[in-house]
């Protein structure tokens, strides 16, 4: 098998487009994928888990998943129903800003992503979160990453860790 890595980035509800992190980070490394959603303002979690599912059946080296809000949670969603295939071609996963599905905050346009996958994540997984995030709690965050088994970093009170909590350019994120 070739060790070329893939990074294949998931955005969440609405995209990340222009100066969000994930968009500048897409644009910066070599052999990025970016899996395009047929709706970003009304998900449905069956439909985005086959997008995955079909951009991944066009790599053919291991992946590094990075994967912001949503996108987090149609990751996990696609492992659970692909634990074979994860298991094989996923090399790692970032996951950024989880939203916690079943939080009074998460918006109703969003269908099917309720009660997340509880099993653990093949591989190594890194999750960033925000102490002040308004799409999860603290205690949520932290038992999504026991039962996924990734590592968690809080980095502070930061908001979504997206555009409109100031996150454009994001030297530290780069640096996990």
């Amino acid at each position: 098998m070739n060790q070329k890595m893939t990074y294949l980035f998931l955005a969440g509800y609405g995209n990340s487009t222009g100066d969000h992190w994930q968009a500048k980070w897409f644009r910066q490394l070599p052999n990025s994928v970016w899996v395009e959603q047929k709706s970003w303002d009304y998900p449905v979690c069956d439909e985005w888990v086959a997008e995955l599912d079909k951009t991944l059946t066009k790599i053919n080296h291991p992946v590094v998943v990075i994967a912001h809000s949503l996108g987090c949670l149609t990751f996990v969603e696609w492992a659970k129903q692909y634990p074979e295939i994860c298991a094989e071609k996923i090399s790692g996963a970032f996951l950024v800003a989880v939203p916690d599905a079943d939080a009074e905050t998460f918006p109703k346009d969003i269908q099917g992503y309720q009660s997340s996958s509880r099993e653990a994540l093949p591989g190594k997984s890194l999750m960033i979160a925000s102490s002040n995030d308004p799409y999860a709690v603290v205690d949520r965050t932290e038992f999504f990453a026991r039962q996924w088994g990734a590592e968690l970093i809080w980095i502070g009170d930061k908001g979504h860790i997206n555009v409109s909590a100031g996150f454009g350019d994001w030297p530290e994120g780069e640096e996990y």
